[in-house]
Formats: C-alpha cells, sequence, structure tokens
C-alpha cells in the first residue's frame, strides 16, 4: 500500500518524541510541496503528491513481533490506532495534518495547531478533540495566525448554537484563506443547522464512519 507508520521514542528514547513526530510532518509537507513545484515545472508527473498526517502520543506496545519465519520491530496499540484514524479524517476536514490533543500538550509551544471540534471515530467510542497542527510558531505568516484566531472565535459561536455569528466568522478566514477545508466545512455544517438544527441536547460530536 501507500501508507507508512513512524514512530518516535523507541528504540532510542526522547523527552521531545511529540515535538519531533510534529516536526518531522511539517518537515513533510514542505517537502512534498517543493516536489510537486519540480513535478510541474518538469511536467513529470500528471497529478501532485498529495500526503495525509495522523499525529498520536501516548503508550503503545514496540517490539519485535511476528514469528520466526517472519520478524518485524513494530509498535502497537490503542493509540496507534488512534493515529491511524486521524489520517483518516483529514480526508472529511480537508486538513492534512491531524494530531490528537496528548500529542498536542506533548508537542509543546512550538506549533500552530488549531482546534476544529471532536468526533467518534471507528473503533473509539470516547470523542476525540482534534487538532490541525498548521505550522511552526516562526513559521506562520500573519495572515494565518489571522485565520486560525478567526477560525476558533467561529467555533466557539458554534458550539454555542449561534449559527449565523460562526458562519460569518468561518467566511473571514475563507476570505484570507480561500481553500481553507475546516472553514469550508463548517459553513455548510452553519447553513445546514440554520435549516434543521441539531436536537437540544447535541454534544457538539460528529461521526466519522469511515476510517
Amino acid at each position: 500500500g501507500d501508507g507508512i507508520i513512524s514512530f518516535f521514542g523507541a528504540p532510542v528514547d526522547f523527552e521531545d518524541h511529540a515535538r519531533r513526530a510534529c516536526l518531522a510532518a511539517v518537515r513533510i509537507k514542505e517537502v512534498e510541496s517543493k516536489l510537486n513545484e519540480r513535478f510541474m515545472r518538469e511536467k513529470l508527473s500528471p497529478s501532485p503528491l498529495l500526503t495525509r498526517i495522523g499525529i498520536n502520543t501516548g503508550e503503545m506496545v514496540v517490539g519485535n513481533m511476528g514469528t520466526s519465519n517472519k520478524m518485524n520491530y513494530t509498535v502497537m496499540g490503542n493509540e496507534v490506532n488512534l493515529a491511524s484514524r486521524l489520517e483518516g479524517v483529514n480526508k472529511a476536514y480537508g486538513t492534512w495534518i491531524l494530531a490528537s490533543e496528548a500529542t498536542k500538550i506533548e508537542a509543546g509551544p512550538d506549533f500552530i495547531m488549531r482546534k476544529i471540534g471532536r468526533v467518534r471515530v471507528v473503533g473509539i467510542l470516547e470523542p476525540i478533540p482534534l487538532y490541525e497542527l498548521v505550522d511552526e510558531k516562526t513559521k506562520a505568516s500573519k495572515e494565518t495566525l489571522e485565520a486560525v484566531e478567526l477560525f476558533h472565535e467561529g467555533l466557539d459561536q458554534f458550539n454555542e448554537r449561534s449559527w449565523k455569528k460562526a458562519e460569518r466568522l468561518f467566511r473571514a478566514v475563507l476570505q484570507i484563506h480561500p481553500t481553507d477545508g475546516p472553514a469550508r466545512l463548517f459553513v455548510k455544517r452553519c447553513i445546514q443547522f440554520q435549516r434543521e438544527p441539531p436536537p437540544t441536547k447535541w454534544d457538539g460530536v460528529f461521526v466519522i464512519k469511515k476510517k
């Protein structure tokens, strides 16, 4: 297949494994962008290379696994499964790098993390807070920082069921970044909920049915 799993903190122990994972994800997207520019310039590929990434932090089982016929040094566990689910959720939200709340906390203050709501994913009952890893703080533009702040304000209004106010804020994000996936999605949700509001006891969690 075309999927890759990477893990940080084993076999070499790093205290800043979450930060390293986030930094690797940002670097992957930077290199990808340069490759796509080259592909287009030299007409090497009819379509761009697109990479979606999910990052999670937690306790996992790491080591040599398998049989005497086939042995792999790999990682297993619920936290690994969550990272895989986050990678898939990118498709629904129009994002490229999604991180869990545990990763956001452990990675530290060096990154711009945009909260984009909570979801339930296949195989995990508890709601998962979603964070988009936008960029390193030192590299984020003024426009990007403004867009993230507007989105957070919109999400607050959305969670308070102020659909019209939320829609205006999400549209303001699109004025800055017209292709922003989460803003586009939440504009659609705001329009839908103005027509057909969710139940009053709705917890604000969206269900992602596909892996």
